[in-house]
């Protein structure tokens, strides 16, 4: 510990500074590319999981919809399990 921090004790603070600065906009960037590519983009109609298509009443009702009901059903109940008890 000792080590690190004598380590840090010779970088300039300002260094410091503009290194988290530019993670910090980084990450705000990579987070809107993200998040730009999930809701600007509509479905493609078939299922991520299975292949299939999405049923044209669900693409209706969500049209970012990425998979069919079933799957989408499979993937609720799993994500219900892992906050429940955990992945497995």
């Amino acid at each position: 510990m000792s080590r690190v921090i004598r380590e840090l004790g010779e970088w300039d603070m300002d260094e410091i500074d503009r290194a988290y600065e530019r993670m910090e906009n980084f990450t705000a960037e990579a987070l809107q590319a993200v998040l730009g590519k999930m809701v600007d983009r509509p479905s493609t109609g078939i299922c991520r999981t299975c292949f299939e298509p999405i049923e044209p009443r669900r693409l209706k009702a969500n049209p970012h919809a990425r998979h069919c009901r079933d799957c989408a059903d499979e993937e609720e109940a799993m994500a219900r399990r892992t906050s429940l008890c955990g992945p497995r």
